[in-house]
């Protein structure tokens, strides 16, 4: 009677740390496995000359949504149009040392200190809206700036036989002055260029130069800006002075906002950029050089189009798609 109590005991016994050993395994493995989900996280830099641009927010939220999508990190920065943050930026992400950054650049000459020591630091930099040329970078996606410019100075003398034009632009930022560039060696001998001013690729920057510029000129038949969010701020500008519907508008971007004022006639047009493609082919290239892939090109480009009321309803109006 005493072994079996005996053993009773002892099998009572080995079944409880049995259970015991299971209810420690299960709440207490040995293995992080959490750890192990975010090993390979990789963690990219973001830093965009604005945020406050509708294109340049859009270019950050697809590349934000690409690197999501693989269960990875976007650190985003907006430099505010300055050059002297964008730099700091750049070397603050590089202390982190990020798997990659995206930039695009107020003034890549500036930049140029950072993105050595990106290069150094073996962190691969997309260039956005960058010369090809540009060095200590492993890649650039761009649209043509100076392209863009030959657009709508075509577009403008098919409408106009002769016209005096207002350009505002951003001076000293390598898009707007290739863009301005492109627009002014494209007009014909009958168009002039009467007046210029620095939008800041702003609205409320733009809506006031433009004004000041309106109320100088003594008479004028088309505005061209540098970017739609400067665009539909000289829009402000020319409703104030009772002008809209009678001055050509023109724009660079493609926005939805542009889009809408092309529909209502409030804008002649704008050179589409399409923000996601670029973003996608700058994510895409990221990818591929962490894969340990050889690029087959480095310099690329996205093609632009002018959006007129002639085309206006192959496009969205309410998103960049």
């Amino acid at each position: 009677m005493k072994q079996n109590s005996l053993l009773y005991y002892l099998l009572t016994g080995a079944l409880i740390g049995l259970l015991l050993v299971l209810f420690l395994f299960l709440y207490f493995p040995p293995y992080d496995y959490s750890y192990q989900q975010t090993a390979d996280r990789k963690t990219f830099g973001s830093v965009m000359q604005t945020l406050a641009d509708p294109y340049y927010q859009a270019v950050d939220n697809k590349l934000r949504s690409i690197a999501e999508s693989r269960g990875d990190i976007l650190i985003s920065r907006d430099a505010r149009y300055r050059g002297d943050k964008q730099l700091e930026q750049i070397y603050e992400l590089i202390e982190y040392q990020p798997d990659g950054i995206f930039v695009s650049a107020v003034d890549w000459t500036q930049l140029t200190p950072a993105l050595k020591a990106a290069e150094d630091a073996g962190i691969p930099v997309i260039a956005l809206d960058a010369s090809p040329t540009l060095e200590n970078v492993s890649a650039t996606v761009s649209t043509d700036p100076y392209a863009a410019g030959v657009l709508c100075a075509g577009d403008l003398m098919s409408r106009l036989p002769a016209a005096r034009i207002i350009v505002l632009g951003q001076p000293g930022n390598r898009y707007s002055d290739a863009f301005v560039r492109g627009f002014r060696e494209s007009l014909g001998k009958d168009y002039r260029i009467v007046a210029e001013g620095d939008s800041s690729r702003q609205i409320a920057a733009s809506s006031h130069v433009c004004s000041d510029l309106l109320d100088q000129a003594s008479a004028v038949d088309a505005i061209v800006v540098v970017n739609d969010h400067a665009a539909i701020g000289a829009l402000t500008a020319l409703e104030w002075h009772n002008l809209d519907r009678q001055v050509l508008l023109y724009g660079v971007d493609g926005s939805p906002a542009a889009r809408a004022a092309i529909q209502k006639g409030l804008m002649a047009g704008s050179v589409a950029r399409y923000p996601y493609e670029l973003a996608q082919l700058a994510g895409d290239a990221m990818y591929a050089l962490l894969d340990g892939q050889e690029l087959e090109q480095t310099d690329m480009y996205i093609e632009i189009q002018m959006i007129t009321t002639a085309n206006i309803d192959d496009y969205e109006l309410t998103s960049w798609q």
